[in-house]
C-alpha cells in the first residue's frame, strides 16, 4: 500500500512539474510572439525631402521601398517645429505644456535686441542641476513603457533631452547612449575606446544591429529607438556621396552646392534604413517587427527651399514646411502594403499607437495626449476620433526694429476640419489658413471665417486647461507701451 502511495506521489508530481513547464514555455512563446519595435527618426528630414513623397531630385531607394512596404501618411505633424519639444512629446507622449520641455535653448536670454521687445516671459523649461533642460524623470518614457510590457530596449543616437541623470541610460533604456555629431561624433555618457573619426550614422546602425543580435539571441521582444543625428547641421556628407551628387547636378541652376551636400546626407540615412532592414529579414524577424520612419521637424532653410516645397516655411516656424513630416509604418501581414492615410496625426500618437499594435499595457496613472492609431493603421480609410491638433510654440528670436516684427515668437496654434488658426501671444492678434482649398498657406482669410475663429478659440481655451497651459508673464524689460 505504502509503494503504491509513493508511485502515485511520484506520478503526480511529475504530472504537476510537467503542466508547470508546459505552462513556462507557453509563457515564453506567448512573450517571443509579440512584435518587435524599430522606431527610427530622422532629424531635420523635411516634408518633400524622400524620393516617396515626391521629390525626384532626392534618392532614397530603401526609405522609398519601406514606404511601398507599408502605410504612409500624407498629413503627419511634429509636436513642435524644433528638436527637443518635438523628441520629448514622442518620449513623453504629452503636448508641451504637460513635459515642458519648451525650446532647445532660450535664445531670446542671448539675443540683446529681443529681450526688450518682448512684451511678455514664455514659461521656463524644465531644468535639473547638473543635467540641464530635458524630460523629467517622473515622466513614463517609450523606453520605460516598452520595460514594463517584458520588452528590451535600446537607444543610440540623438537624445537631446537632458544629460546625466537625464540621460538614456536613467530613462527607460537597457543599452544606449547619446551619439551627436557626424564626423568627430561625441557620446554622453562618454564612451571610452571608440573610433569617433567613423561616420556616427554608421556607428549608430552597427551598436542597433548588436541590440537586436542580443534580443533575439535571448528570445525577448526588443523596441529599439534609432534617433540618426542626419541630416542635421552640420553639413558633414560623405565624400565619396558629396562627389557623385555633385557630378549628376554640376549643370543645373536650381539646386545649390548646399543643397547638394544634404542629398549626400539624405543618401547615407538611407543607406542606414536599408542596412537595418536587411538586418531583421537577415535574421528572420521582418515579419514580427513593427517599423515606423519619421522626423522630428520640418527640414531646415536652404536656398531654394527644396526640401519643404510646396510648403511655406521651414524648420522653426509653424508654418506647414517646419512642422509636416514623412510618417511610415510597416508591419507585414498586419498594415496593408502600399496603404495611405490621409488623417492627420502627430508626434504624441505614437506612444499610444506602438502600445496598441503590441497588445501592450499603457502604464498606470498615467496621461497620454495621443490616439492610439492602431484601427487606422490595420484599416486603411479609418478616421481618427480626436477633433483638433494644437502646438504651442514660445521660441523668441531676432527681432527686426524696422519691420517692428520677430522672426519667430511665442505662438499658439490649433488646426481642426481643415481650419489653421494661430493666436500671436504678444498682441493678441490671430490668423487663419484654410488648409482644405489652401495647403500651401498663401491667404489669412481670418476676416472671411468670424464663426470659425469664434469655435476655434474656444476649442484653444479648452486645451490650455486641460494640458496645464503657463499663461503669458508681463516682461519687466520690456521697453515698449
Amino acid at each position: 500500500m505504502v509503494k503504491k502511495i509513493i508511485i502515485l506521489s511520484i506520478i503526480l508530481i511529475g504530472l504537476l512539474s510537467g503542466c508547470s513547464s508546459l505552462a513556462q514555455h507557453k509563457d515564453q512563446q506567448q512573450t517571443a510572439k509579440k512584435p518587435n519595435v524599430l522606431f527610427i527618426l530622422a532629424d531635420d528630414l523635411g516634408i518633400n525631402a524622400l524620393n516617396s513623397y515626391g521629390n525626384p531630385i532626392v534618392e532614397s531607394p530603401h526609405i522609398d521601398k519601406l514606404y511601398a512596404q507599408g502605410m504612409h501618411f500624407t498629413n503627419a505633424y511634429s509636436n513642435d517645429p524644433t528638436c527637443a519639444p518635438s523628441r520629448a512629446s514622442i518620449m513623453s507622449g504629452q503636448y508641451v505644456p504637460r513635459h515642458k520641455v519648451y525650446r532647445v535653448s532660450d535664445r531670446y536670454k542671448k539675443q540683446k535686441n529681443v529681450l526688450p521687445h518682448m512684451r511678455y516671459l514664455p514659461p521656463d523649461s524644465y531644468k535639473l542641476p547638473g543635467s540641464g533642460v530635458g524630460l523629467a524623470l517622473d515622466k513614463v518614457t517609450l523606453g520605460e513603457a516598452f520595460q514594463q510590457n517584458g520588452y528590451l530596449t535600446s537607444a543610440y543616437g540623438k537624445w537631446h533631452l537632458g544629460k546625466n541623470a537625464l540621460g538614456i541610460p536613467h530613462q527607460g533604456f537597457d543599452k544606449g547612449y547619446e551619439i551627436t555629431g557626424h564626423y568627430n561624433f561625441k557620446t554622453s555618457p562618454h564612451q571610452e575606446g571608440i573610433d569617433t573619426t567613423q561616420y556616427s550614422a554608421d556607428y549608430i546602425t552597427k551598436k542597433t544591429k548588436e541590440f537586436i543580435a542580443e534580443a533575439v539571441k535571448q528570445n525577448k521582444p526588443f523596441f529599439s529607438y534609432v534617433p540618426y543625428y542626419l541630416v542635421h547641421k552640420p553639413l558633414e556628407p560623405k565624400p565619396e556621396y558629396l562627389k557623385y551628387f555633385e557630378e549628376k547636378y554640376k549643370d543645373s541652376t536650381h539646386i545649390s552646392h548646399k543643397e547638394i551636400v544634404v542629398l549626400a546626407m539624405i543618401k547615407s540615412l538611407d543607406d542606414s534604413v536599408g542596412e537595418l532592414m536587411d538586418y531583421l529579414k537577415k535574421l528572420g524577424i521582418e515579419d514580427n517587427t513593427i517599423v515606423v520612419f519619421t522626423s522630428d521637424n520640418g527640414h531646415y532653410k536652404t536656398d531654394n527651399l527644396i526640401f519643404t516645397r510646396p510648403y511655406r516655411g521651414y524648420k522653426g516656424l509653424t508654418y506647414e514646411g517646419g512642422i509636416r513630416v514623412p510618417l511610415i509604418f510597416r508591419w507585414p501581414l498586419h498594415i496593408p502594403a502600399g496603404s495611405v492615410s490621409k488623417e492627420p496625426v502627430i508626434h504624441v500618437d505614437f506612444y499610444p499607437t506602438l502600445l496598441g499594435l503590441t497588445g501592450s499595457e499603457k502604464p498606470k496613472n498615467y496621461i497620454l495626449d495621443g490616439e492610439d492609431l492602431t484601427p487606422v493603421l490595420t484599416h486603411p480609410g479609418t478616421k481618427t476620433k480626436r477633433d483638433a491638433l494644437v502646438w504651442e510654440y514660445t521660441n523668441y528670436a531676432r527681432y527686426n526694429s524696422k519691420k517692428k516684427k520677430f522672426k519667430s515668437e511665442w505662438v499658439n496654434v490649433i488646426q481642426k476640419d481643415g481650419f489653421k488658426m494661430t493666436e500671436v501671444v504678444e498682441d493678441g492678434s490671430y490668423y487663419l489658413f484654410n488648409l482644405n482649398k489652401d495647403p500651401y498657406e498663401t491667404k489669412n482669410v481670418a476676416k472671411d471665417y468670424p464663426e470659425v475663429i469664434k469655435r476655434l478659440k474656444a476649442r484653444l481655451e479648452k486645451w490650455k486647461k486641460d494640458t496645464g497651459y503657463e499663461p503669458p508673464r508681463k516682461n519687466p524689460a520690456f521697453i515698449g507701451k
